[in-house]
């Protein structure tokens, strides 16, 4: 009997509802106390208020107030961001089209935008009255620490991109060193506005602004972007058979030479100054030389070329030739071999002055 009143008990303790203890008020409700802990030469805050609206819970109500005073804070912090674009005249160019200011002000414009980073929310709600409230703060070290690390950060990048574009065009590949740089813009201009933000925010903040990198990082990108825009670039389409049989020898023979003569390929007919075109094959050249106990046989390169000037719009060259092999050809199919990689000498002879304006 004892245990079954034992167990009785038990169930009624925990059919009984339980008190929580009240939730202490926060001090930053109180003016005096925000202003004393979160002075605004510190901090970015801002304070909510407001009651319950109809069929709202509290939770939701506590989420909207929440998202009205960090919405606040982001404010007073977007404030500054567009009062440091406004300030900025970046006259800095690159070719004939580009001005740098423009990629700052959209980089700008995007981080000016997005959500703040760093802001923390705290709420309250007041029973008795049935009223809430929330405060968004952000304490300006903080801003100035993710701005710091942020110009390191775009800084790297940088210094990646002219790493790979150097890589690039070491290997005669300029037109994707010149995509690769005209990338490393975006950073650059990341890093200048966190430069611009974190002078805001800590004026004397001198080593987190890198300037010694930084300077020397941006001029680099540019004068590299600049020779880049200098160099020629071709877009080489190449067919070729030998006796019928595609192969790729007047391609690379060709790309050698350009890459030589400081051209550079691309793949985009739209970005080339000129588009090459060739088209070739060979065939028996009649009339054999007998040479100690064999025979030379002799194949001919029938080839097709012509240069399409984008500039111009329009075919600057168009000719056929035919380059003999000289001789070492043990077969027709070899000797027409070797008759394609001459005739990429002719070619080039008689197209350079086309290309290079010789």
């Amino acid at each position: 009997m004892a245990r079954n009143v034992a167990i009785l008990t038990i169930l009624l303790a925990c059919c009984l509802p339980l008190t929580l203890p009240a939730q202490s008020p926060p001090a930053w409700l109180h003016p005096q106390v925000r202003e004393a802990t979160y002075p605004p030469e510190t901090f970015f805050s801002e304070f909510s208020e407001g009651d319950l609206r109809p069929g709202e819970s509290v939770s939701e109500l506590l989420d909207r107030l929440k998202s009205d005073a960090k919405r606040g804070a982001a404010g007073n912090i977007r404030t500054l961001i567009e009062s440091v674009v406004e300030k900025t005249d970046r006259q800095e160019t690159y070719g004939q089209e580009f001005r740098f200011t423009s990629v700052y002000q959209d980089r700008t414009q995007q981080t000016a935008n997005a959500d703040i980073a760093g802001i923390h929310t705290e709420s309250y709600y007041d029973e008795q009255r049935r009223w809430g409230y929330a405060f968004a703060y952000v304490r300006k070290s903080d801003l100035a620490a993710y701005y710091r690390a942020q110009v390191g950060h775009r800084l790297q990048e940088v210094e990646n991109s002219l790493s790979l574009a150097a890589r690039l065009m070491d290997n005669g590949e300029k037109a994707k060193a010149r995509r690769v740089c005209e990338e490393a813009l975006q950073p650059v201009a990341s890093a200048e506005f966190a430069r611009d933000l974190l002078a805001a925010v800590c004026p004397g903040d001198t080593t987190g602004m890198q300037s010694s990198r930084y300077f020397p990082l941006k001029n680099r990108l540019l004068q590299t972007l600049i020779d880049l825009e200098q160099s020629t670039y071709i877009c080489l389409q190449c067919t070729e058979t030998n006796f019928g049989q595609k192969v790729r020898i007047v391609e690379p023979e060709l790309k050698r030479l350009l890459a030589v003569n400081q051209c550079s390929i691309t793949d985009d007919p739209g970005e080339a100054d000129f588009v090459i075109t060739v088209t070739a094959s060979t065939r028996r050249h009649d009339g054999n030389a007998v040479f100690g106990d064999g025979v030379l046989n002799f194949s001919l390169a029938d080839v097709e070329a012509k240069v399409f000037s984008n500039s111009k719009r329009k075919v600057v060259y168009s000719e056929s030739l035919s380059q003999k092999n000289n001789g070492d050809g043990a077969t027709y199919e070899s000797a027409g071999r070797n008759a394609l990689k001459r005739s990429a000498k002719t070619i080039w002879d008689v197209i350079k002055p086309f290309v290079l304006g010789e």
